[in-house]
C-alpha cells in the first residue's frame, strides 16, 4: 500500500522557457521578426479549424488535440523535410519549433503521433474520396 504524502506539490519553476534564457536568448526568442514568432502570427493562429470539420460526425470525433497545432505541424514538416520522427523530436525539444506551434511551457501538451497520423488519414481519404 503507497502512503499518502504529505508534501506540497512542487512548482516547476522550468516550465517556463522565458524565465530559463539569459538576456541575449531571451531578446533573439522574444523577436516578432524571427522566423518562430511569425510562423506562429501567420501560421499556426491563422490556421481556420471549422475547414477541417467535414473530417469529423458523431462516430468519429474530433482529435483531442487542436487541429490548428496539428495542422501546423504538418506544414512544418513538409516546410524542412523532416521525417515523422525528426517533427516529433522538433515539437518536443526545439524551443523555436514548440513557439512556433503556440506552446510557450515546456509542459505544454505537444499531440501525440496517433492522434496526428489519424488526422493526416482522415484528410488523406477525404481528398482521395472528394478530389
Amino acid at each position: 500500500m503507497f502512503k499518502k504524502s504529505n508534501k506540497e506539490p512542487q512548482l516547476d519553476v522550468f516550465a517556463s522557457v522565458t524565465s530559463l534564457l539569459e538576456s541575449s536568448a531571451y531578446k533573439q526568442y522574444s523577436n516578432q521578426a524571427h522566423w518562430h514568432n511569425q510562423y506562429r502570427e501567420q501560421i499556426s493562429l491563422r490556421i481556420d479549424e471549422s475547414v477541417f470539420s467535414v473530417l469529423f460526425n458523431n462516430t468519429m470525433g474530433a482529435p483531442n488535440a487542436p487541429v490548428r497545432i496539428l495542422v501546423a505541424m504538418m506544414i512544418l514538416k513538409e516546410s524542412f523535410g523532416w521525417s515523422d520522427s525528426q517533427l516529433f523530436e522538433h515539437c518536443r525539444f526545439n524551443l523555436l519549433v514548440r513557439s512556433a506551434l503556440g506552446l510557450f511551457n515546456m509542459n505544454d501538451s505537444l499531440p501525440v503521433e496517433s492522434t496526428y497520423y489519424l488526422l493526416r488519414k482522415r484528410i488523406y481519404d477525404r481528398q482521395n474520396k472528394t478530389g
